[in-house]
């Protein structure tokens, strides 16, 4: 489960990043997670939910088909926010991993690569 975890987040947070970066984070991962694992805690949260409200007011239009007319008319709604609290399982250490594992492979590439992104510069003009 966690691996399945491990590998969905990673996914997600590397959309845009290059082989090179999702394979340096790969190498990061493990020491990370040996660092800080998993400690899943309930907590409460305050949460919103919307729903709307009816100001008064109507907006109606009016089509005419011969001798009939026909007016549709809606109610104008106002958004309205309700705080509730609900309980969620979270990782207190997600954030603190994360961060490992960002800040090792940005080590990770500027020695390898010269920056942090693990990017290779190509040119796609050859400079005259």
């Amino acid at each position: 489960m966690k691996a399945w975890f491990f590998v969905l987040a990673a996914a997600l947070l590397t959309g845009c990043a290059t082989k090179a970066y999702r394979a340096v984070e790969a190498e990061c991962a493990p020491q990370a997670w040996a660092d800080y694992p998993e400690n899943k805690v309930q907590v409460v949260q305050t949460r919103q939910r919307v729903i709307h409200v009816s100001t008064g007011m109507r907006s109606c239009f009016s089509t005419r088909d011969g001798a009939h007319t026909n007016t549709i008319c809606n109610d104008i709604t106002r958004p309205e926010y309700i705080p509730y609290q609900e309980t969620v399982v979270i990782d207190q250490n997600e954030a603190v991993r994360k961060m490992a594992i960002e800040s090792c492979a940005a080590n990770l590439c500027l020695q390898r690569y010269g920056n942090a992104k693990c990017k290779t510069e190509q040119l796609l003009v050859p400079v005259q």
